[in-house]
């Protein structure tokens, strides 16, 4: 009887150890948080071997086009483990600007000035006059790339090779109905961008400076104006090629947003934005088809997602799921990795890999260093 007992004893405590295990696995991470300047330690105080983390950051020098690792940064736990030389260059990030328009959609919802499934006429009412379809739009079509909405083309030079951004505000026929297909299209991030604007009676710079990049300590940035919207500046949404620029920051900055994604909004005990918007925008939102095949089913609010495309693979079969990315350019990445607690952004001013045909590549190169970033880990 007494075996009997310690057995079932043993069952009990073995459960909930289990139990403890796997709901560790998916707890919010316990990290330390940067002040003026971030807390740098030894890659192997963080479970990082680091001889094997040298060795993959010497591969994506080499292979990473011509900044190669230079604007790296590695963040686990909080700490520093890792910088390139030059983390501290100053430039455009591009479409990775998209990200910060897709916070301040998620302030706003947190704010209750709108919510994922409005129609989106229900703040633009004369979107649908021309074009009934735009009635059916929701604002997080718009956040996805799946709403069909294409404004207009208009002055197309050497300086804005995808014309005046201010003229994406001016609806013409839709691409397709809204949520049936996704097409990469900063049109839409524009109108986005209007409407968030017009929400929160002031820029979305203005909005994330004050709710975001002040409180984590982010003072290396700017976002580029393109033009006022009922005598407000409404800034480049998309970090679209034109006169005015998206987001200019560092590498070292950008780590910082990183890390408050890493942390579901959290910053030192504060709660910026909601986590439920971060589980939100952080996995996909759109389906397998439509004119992006490099989007299908892998893609949430402006963050590029490791959820399984419709070959049944993921984008970084290295990586862990839960993996997302913003995206700029082709050089511009800021990583968030939830299950290794870390942050890694790699930036630059040239392309790792040309064109849309390119972007394949530059996933089999991250690929390449999760593999060998994931052999470091101990």
């Amino acid at each position: 009887m007494r075996d009997a007992t310690t057995w079932r004893r043993f069952l009990a405590a073995a459960l909930l150890l289990s139990v403890a295990v796997v709901s560790g696995a998916y707890a919010q991470p316990t990290n330390v948080f940067p002040d003026a300047d971030w807390q740098e330690t030894t890659p192997d105080s963080q479970g990082v071997d680091a001889a094997k983390l040298k060795a993959a950051v010497a591969d994506m020098d080499r292979t990473f086009g011509p900044a190669g690792a230079k604007e790296l940064v590695i963040v686990r736990n909080g700490y520093l483990i890792w910088r390139g030389p030059n983390i501290d260059a100053y430039h455009n990030v591009w479409s990775a600007t998209k990200v910060f328009t897709s916070t301040v959609f998620g302030l706003l919802i947190q704010d209750g000035k709108c919510a994922l499934d409005d129609l989106t006429v229900k703040h633009l009412p004369d979107l649908d006059d021309q074009h009934p379809a735009y009635a059916r739009i929701k604002l997080r079509h718009l956040a996805s790339m799946s709403s069909g909405y294409k404004g207009e083309l208009v002055n197309v030079t050497a300086e804005q090779p995808w014309g005046d951004p201010m003229a994406y505000l001016n609806p013409t026929a839709p691409l397709f109905e809204a949520g049936t297909q996704a097409q990469y299209h900063d049109h839409q991030v524009f109108l986005l961008g209007r409407i968030l604007t017009q929400l929160a009676g002031e820029s979305e710079h203005a909005l994330f400076k004050r709710r975001i990049a002040d409180p984590i300590g982010m003072s290396q940035w700017d976002w580029g104006v393109s033009g006022k919207v009922n005598g407000i500046e409404l800034n480049n949404a998309a970090g679209t090629p034109s006169r005015a620029p998206g987001i200019q920051t560092t590498a070292r900055e950008m780590a910082r947003f990183g890390l408050l994604y890493l942390n579901r909004g959290q910053w030192k005990g504060r709660q910026l934005l909601p986590a439920s918007f971060i589980e939100e925008a952080t996995k996909n939102q759109v389906l397998g088809v439509g004119e992006s095949a490099f989007l299908h089913a892998r893609y949430g609010f402006y963050w590029w997602t490791n959820d399984k495309k419709p070959d049944g693979k993921r984008p970084w079969p290295s990586a862990p799921p839960r993996t997302y990315a913003s995206h700029g350019h082709s050089c511009n990445f800021c990583f968030v990795i939830p299950e290794w607690n870390m942050v890694v952004v790699r930036m630059g001013t040239e392309p790792v890999r040309s064109g849309v045909a390119g972007l394949a590549e530059v996933d089999r190169l991250w690929d390449t260093f999760f593999g060998k970033l994931a052999v470091a880990l101990h």
